[in-house]
């Protein structure tokens, strides 16, 4: 025993007694109904040994309301800046993170500021430079475009006055004030080297003088076709003086006067160029050209009519005879000066026609065929007058029926008939109907004869005058 210390006992002791109170308090706790009647009683006992008296209801209500409360714990009152503390404390997982993601790109954003904002101004200041430099491009492109035009506006200038072309020196006037005006107006000036002091101002200059630069060049452009106009013109104008001034024109231009109507045509059409507008000088020129090359179809139908003039010259017409073909030889004359083929074909066709009946000897008689009338009775009403007529047809040496040329008297109608009416007296007429009578034939049909180159027929019978009238229609 005289080897334990008095610490290590006392050390021992005090955890006895600490382990003893806890058990004790623990015992106290577990048996809480005893333990408050103890606390009751002792209370009760306390208030008679000084003479109060207390109600044991409310003894008993206050222990219990005590060891109701005994364990809860109630804070005390918060104020605002306390709960404004405590719910940041609570919600400091929400916003922890975000505010120290915020902080780092801040404070970036601090060191960086000055580096970015270098950069950007650099970047602004590079892209007004571009600005400025693209200005001055523009601006040297449109002298180089007013320069071309000038050049090209005076070598056309020059050609239309020394050419005596009026409406193309009117045509360039519009384009020449243009030019002036263009050539006229303030000169651009940029600046060579953009500074970050004077940023703003010539990115502000570069826009503007862009922009008029940008018009300035198409209102240059839009004068292009009005030159291009006036090149045309004056080459129109020189292949019409090409043409109009050969030798070969000025007889064909007598000798077709449709040739020297359009050749007139496409000159007026030249002159007026200005208000009439390109596509009527084109159109001009155009059927000019057409007529030109029209010129060598129709050639050898002139040809032909001289040949038709010689042969009905060798057939030796009478005058009467011969006047019969004068429309004709008038009808192909005219065709072929309106250089109308189809006109000039068909004319002498009709020349050549006649020709052939005129060469033709021809026997004239009445026609007696079963079936066919042979003669004509004209009844006047209501005069009563009448007049007669034998149906007859002219016929070769081979007895072909010819047609020959008739011009009705009751008409005037003109036409090649293989049948006609010959106005002839009553009694050749009664004569020859009572020939038919008899055996349903005409048996005396000899009416005359058309000798060889002549269209005139000689009468054996029956004509009540010399040049006998004919009819066509019965």
């Amino acid at each position: 025993m005289s080897q334990v210390s008095l610490t290590e006992q006392m050390g021992a002791m005090a955890l006895i007694d600490e382990l003893r109170h806890s058990q004790a308090e623990v015992q106290k706790h577990l048996d809480l109904p005893r333990h408050r009647q103890l606390v009751a009683e002792r209370i009760r006992e306390f208030y008679r040994s000084r003479g109060i008296e207390v109600e044991d209801a409310l003894v008993e209500e206050g222990v219990r309301n005590f060891f109701a409360t005994r364990l809860t714990y109630e804070a005390q009152p918060m104020g605002l800046w306390s709960k404004c503390l405590a719910q940041v404390y609570i919600t400091r997982a929400q916003w922890l993170m975000p505010l120290a993601v915020f902080s780092i790109v801040s404070l970036g954003a601090i060191f960086m500021a000055r580096p970015v904002a270098n950069f950007f101004g650099e970047v602004r200041l590079q892209t007004t430079q571009t600005q400025v430099d693209q200005a001055r491009t523009l601006a040297d492109a449109r002298g180089v475009q007013l320069d071309r035009l000038e050049k090209r506006l005076s070598g056309l200038e020059s050609e239309a006055l020394a050419n005596n072309v009026p409406a193309a020196v009117r045509l360039l006037k519009p384009v020449h004030e243009a030019l002036e005006k263009v050539r006229l107006a303030q000169p651009v000036t940029l600046p060579p080297k953009v500074t970050a002091q004077s940023r703003a101002e010539d990115a502000a200059l570069a826009v503007s003088v862009t922009e008029n630069l940008k018009k300035e060049a198409a209102d240059l452009q839009a004068l292009e076709p009005q030159l291009n106009t006036v090149t045309q013109l004056l080459a129109a104008d020189t292949k019409l003086k090409t043409q109009v001034t050969a030798a070969s024109f000025a007889v064909l231009g007598t000798t077709y006067p449709a040739l020297a109507a359009a050749a007139t045509k496409a000159r007026s059409a030249l002159d007026q160029a200005d208000t009439q507008g390109l596509p009527a000088v084109q159109s001009a020129l155009d059927q000019l050209d057409a007529l030109v090359t029209q010129t060598s179809v129709v050639s050898p139908y002139l040809t032909q009519l001289q040949e038709a003039r010689g042969n009905l010259r060798k057939m030796g017409l009478s005058k009467v005879d011969a006047e019969q073909f004068q429309p004709l030889f008038a009808k192909v004359d005219q065709a072929v000066k309106d250089m109308d083929t189809a006109a000039a074909e068909h004319g002498l066709q009709e020349l050549e026609r006649l020709r052939t009946v005129a060469a033709t000897p021809l026997t004239l008689e009445v026609v007696s065929r079963t079936g066919e009338k042979s003669m004509i009775e004209r009844n006047y009403d209501p005069t009563g007058g009448k007049t007669w007529y034998l149906l007859a047809e002219a016929s070769d040496a081979s007895g072909n029926v010819v047609p020959v040329p008739i011009t009705s008297i009751e008409s005037g109608e003109r036409r090649y008939a293989s049948i006609f009416g010959v106005r002839v007296s009553q009694a050749t007429y009664q004569a020859a109907k009572n020939d038919k009578l008899l055996d349903g034939h005409v048996d005396d049909r000899l009416m005359g004869k058309k000798a060889a180159n002549s269209l005139t027929f000689t009468f054996v019978k029956g004509p009540v005058k010399t040049k006998p009238d004919y009819i066509l229609e019965w």
